[in-house]
């Protein structure tokens, strides 16, 4: 069978892209961490060390998620898709984490006793996300069903990202004018973008060709290496306003 000499150039163009790409996230995650660690480090408050600790870990996670891709563009091994996988899963679930523990740590959030849902029932919630992210990770690795992994990749990806964007919208009006609804800001888009980008896998199982979800893929991988960028700015201003003596 011949391959016609577009689709390879195709092929080819969609991989760089990637690439790049994930070079990208992995660069901006790194960046991330290391100064969310420093704010985690500086800050005297007790109860937003939680926050500091999940912003932490986002960054560790889509370190991982955009060092797997790019070993990925070189090494086909079902390993490293189930790590890209899980640690994408990982990087929205942190963020969507951090959005709770900031809206319940809020000095004008509810008390609990006038709180819709209680705060021990989001944990079980939240361990059911954890068992989301564990049952990807079976399928990749020891099912190696594609369909099957993209269905509980772009539903844990949604149902994830959703999660933390209603606790920031609820934060909106808890925190505006504060230093924390700025990076509120910038964080919402990262959980937005992550959950598409989990969501893009799904486009094959409706007839999209496999480059063109690639393609769609590495869009939002570099729009949420643009943003993390941009939030890693206001965490290192936040820093240098804790290294700041009174």
């Amino acid at each position: 069978m011949v391959v016609p000499l577009g689709h390879v150039e195709s092929q080819v163009s969609a991989g760089v892209v990637q690439f790049v790409g994930a070079g990208l996230l992995t660069v901006s995650s790194a960046i991330f961490a290391v100064y969310a660690l420093r704010n985690r480090q500086l800050d005297r408050l007790e109860s937003q060390r939680p926050f500091w600790r999940y912003l932490t870990l986002l960054g560790v996670a889509g370190t991982t998620h955009g060092l797997t891709v790019m070993l990925g563009a070189a090494v086909h091994a079902r390993s490293l898709v189930a790590l890209s996988h899980a640690a994408l899963l990982f990087a929205t679930v942190f963020l969507a984490f951090a959005m709770r523990e900031l809206y319940y740590n809020s000095a004008l959030a509810p008390p609990p006793g006038d709180r819709d849902v209680s705060l021990a029932r989001l944990r079980r919630i939240e361990t059911g996300f954890v068992g989301v992210i564990l049952v990807e990770l079976v399928v990749v690795l020891l099912i190696d069903q594609g369909a099957v992994a993209a269905l509980v990749k772009g539903a844990g990806s949604l149902a994830f990202a959703t999660y933390g964007v209603v606790f920031a919208e609820r934060l909106e009006s808890l925190t505006r004018g504060t230093p924390v609804d700025t990076l509120r800001r910038h964080l919402v888009p990262v959980l937005v973008c992550t959950g598409l980008l989990g969501v893009a896998d799904l486009a094959t199982l409706f007839g999209v060709g496999h480059v063109v979800a690639r393609s769609v893929q590495s869009v939002f991988v570099v729009m949420v290496g643009a943003f993390l960028l941009t939030a890693s700015i206001r965490l290192q201003q936040n820093v240098h306003g804790l290294s700041t003596p009174e």
